[in-house]
């Protein structure tokens, strides 16, 4: 479909992306997930988890040769260098296959949604007509963490230290939105971004 237009939405963890992702995914607009196709290119095998066991050591990997994840997050986010040697290995393979699924959608719908974390570390902020960043208080963030992925403070804390401050994401993002006021706020103050964007 000729003049589809692709909005990025990222934001820090626990800020509250994925309820926004999910709800604008429920208005029937196709939704290209970077976590999902993050866990696709580490797969068993994959050329990318290979290069990742050779910067970061077989004892990522899980007896059956699968990518043991909490293993591979306490070496990526013990330092930014560390989370920067990751990112520099998985986000090339991430590009292309957004690359691939954009190509895709494109061709039936006139909208389509990027939600990726490291939007603009990656420079995939390249490929969207208009970004959105979810931001939202520390506190708040880092109970969610806790809740969400089962973590102690410190685990918590140790993912977000390794990233962006808000002044970061108001830089960088065309629209910002508080993911720590209510549900109805959130929606609502999305959907008139939403109508702002669809109109020009």
């Amino acid at each position: 479909m000729k003049n589809t237009k692709i909005i990025g939405i990222t934001g820090t963890t626990g800020s509250g992306k994925s309820t926004l992702t999910k709800y604008l995914a429920q208005k029937n607009i196709p939704v290209i997930d970077a976590d999902v196709l993050a866990r696709e290119v580490v797969g068993k095998g994959n050329i990318c988890l290979q290069c990742i066991v050779a910067v970061f050591g077989k004892d990522i990997l899980n007896n059956d040769d699968t990518l043991n994840r909490k293993a591979l997050a306490r070496k990526a986010f013990s330092s930014k260098e560390n989370t920067q040697k990751l990112n520099n290995i998985i986000h090339p393979f991430i590009i292309m296959a957004t690359l691939q699924k954009a190509d895709v959608l494109r061709k039936i719908h006139s909208l389509i949604l990027i939600d990726a974390p490291l939007l603009f570390e990656c420079y995939m902020d390249i490929l969207c007509d208009n970004t959105i960043a979810v931001i939202c208080d520390k506190e708040i963030r880092k109970q969610r963490i806790m809740k969400r992925d089962n973590l102690t403070e410190n685990e918590a804390l140790a993912r977000m230290n390794v990233q962006h401050d808000d002044s970061f994401y108001h830089n960088h993002a065309d629209f910002i939105i508080d993911g720590g006021k209510t549900l109805e706020e959130v929606t609502i103050y999305a959907d008139s971004i939403m109508e702002k964007l669809t109109e020009r």
